[in-house]
């Protein structure tokens, strides 16, 4: 998967620095509605390392005259390489290192398809310092629709001092 340089923030942006976000070091410098992006491609070499890795050769994400026959304009993304790009997000930006999941909800709204850009923007719903708990809101999209949305929620007691 690759991703741009021109990572993209909305609402309350993540300042950055040396790589990562400057809020990833300590729960108390984030807040609810604090937000951070990026954008990512997914390729064909992308879609053969995962198909390897995981033993998924489900058709519909490699041939395109199956994945057409089932209402597809060609072989769709795996889900699987989208939650890739999220962990990317809640581990290096919102919230950022030392980051660890606790769950994540994901809906799938319509196809990513193999070289189409995407943007995944994350934003913090529920901040709570005394816990080390946060809840931040995910959407997917490309152009104009809207691949997918969830939500993640996280610790921070992990994050470096």
């Amino acid at each position: 998967m690759t991703a741009s340089n021109s990572d993209r923030s909305h609402a309350a942006p993540i300042e950055e620095r040396a790589g990562h976000a400057a809020a990833s070091e300590t729960l108390g410098a984030l807040s609810e509605g604090l937000s951070a992006g990026i954008s990512f491609t997914v390729s064909a070499q992308d879609m053969e390392d995962f198909k390897r890795l995981s033993g998924d050769d489900n058709p519909i994400h490699s041939d395109a005259a199956f994945a057409q026959a089932c209402g597809f304009e060609g072989p769709i993304v795996y889900g699987a390489l989208m939650v890739a790009a999220i962990s990317r997000l809640l581990g290096t930006k919102l919230p950022g290192h030392g980051c660890i999941w606790h769950s994540l909800k994901i809906d799938f709204r319509a196809p990513l398809y193999v070289d189409q850009p995407a943007s995944l923007t994350g934003r913090v719903t529920y901040c709570n310092a005394e816990l080390q708990l946060l809840r931040v809101a995910l959407r997917i999209s490309s152009g104009d629709r809207i691949v997918a949305t969830g939500e993640a929620q996280a610790n921070t007691k992990h994050a470096a001092p």
